[in-house]
Parts: structure tokens; sequence; C-alpha cells
């Protein structure tokens, strides 16, 4: 299950991110980042306009998506970036994050979607290179840019249906708080 993140999953963000290992987090910023830098960071992750999603696949955040407008540019563009938890790679949930994201920048009219990674990212590398991004190799590091479509009334549906559904899934796989209460026997 794939859903928007909102102020009150501040706390499940901030717990996925100090579960990652120092790999990951190089992999996902590009260089070592600082305990205090990554705190920063997060305090600020939902501030913005950002689009920031996240990847429930047991119902516990496994992964987080975020697409963020690159300001006072020219045209409408956007950067992607991602993290999955070691144990959870490899089982689609880049693939169906970035396929989120890609229906977000579609229908607000956002033209480029821009992703750097690691050149030794391979699995980056493929997840772009299956959503037709073209590559560009920079020192060190691959920019991946992927050319979105026109919005159009399906692209809006499926975004629409798919907010629907998580939010449905989340509401039915809540955890049942309420107090037992015991009748008192006569």
């Amino acid at each position: 299950m794939i859903r928007r993140l909102r102020k009150y999953d501040q706390a499940l963000i901030e717990s996925h991110f100090n579960s990652l290992d120092d790999e990951a987090l190089y992999s996902r910023f590009g260089t070592h980042v600082p305990s205090q830098g990554l705190q920063n960071y997060l305090s600020d992750i939902l501030a913005d306009a950002a689009f920031i999603f996240g990847a429930f696949p047991d119902s516990c955040l496994r992964g987080v998506g975020e697409l963020r407008l690159i300001p006072d540019h020219r045209h409408h563009v956007a950067e992607a970036a991602f993290t999955v938890e070691k144990a959870w790679q490899d089982q689609g949930i880049g693939d169906a994050l970035l396929s989120r994201l890609i229906t977000i920048a579609q229908n607000r009219g956002i033209r480029e979607v821009h992703m750097l990674c690691l050149a030794t990212n391979q699995k980056m590398r493929r997840l772009a290179a299956k959503h037709d991004a073209e590559l560009t190799l920079v020192p060190g590091q691959v920019e991946a840019t992927l050319t979105t479509p026109w919005p159009t009334p399906f692209s809006m549906a499926k975004e629409f249906t798919s907010e629907y559904r998580a939010f449905a899934r989340a509401v039915l796989s809540w955890p049942n708080q309420a107090p037992t209460s015991q009748v008192a026997q006569d």
C-alpha cells in the first residue's frame, strides 16, 4: 500500500530514516549525513509543498518517496528521491513509489522529474531506465530525467482511486485501541 504521508506521520518517517544504515543514507543523499544533519532534514520534511509518500507492505512504513518542486526554475521541474529499507528492497516498492510520484507530477503539470543517484547504484539506474528516463553520467553520479505526459482524466482518476484505496486500507487495518470492558455479572 502506498499513501501520502502527512504531519501526523512525522514519527513514522523519523523512525524509518533512523532505521537506515549508513550505506542506505549515503545512497539516498549522495554523501555522509551526520546525525544532526539528518534530524534537521527530517524536522522539515513535511514543512514545504513536497509530496511525500510511504510504502506500507506489511502495515509498517518500509519506504519513502519524495517529490519536490525545484524552486525558481523556468519550467515545471521536480526532483524525486527514495529510501527503501534493505530487507524490503527488490520487491517492487521503489517502482510503486516512483509510479505514484510520476502520476502526481503528471497531474500537476510537472513536465520533468529528475533523480540523482550514485553511479554505483545499479538498482536506481535500472528503476529509472524501466520508466524510460534519460540517463546522463556526471562525475560519480547518474542523473535520470523522466518526461511526464500531460494530465488526462485517466491519470486524475488513477491518483484519486489510489489515495481512496490507501485510505480505506489504512482505516480497515487501524489497530483496535478501544479499552476492553467487562460486564459485571449479577
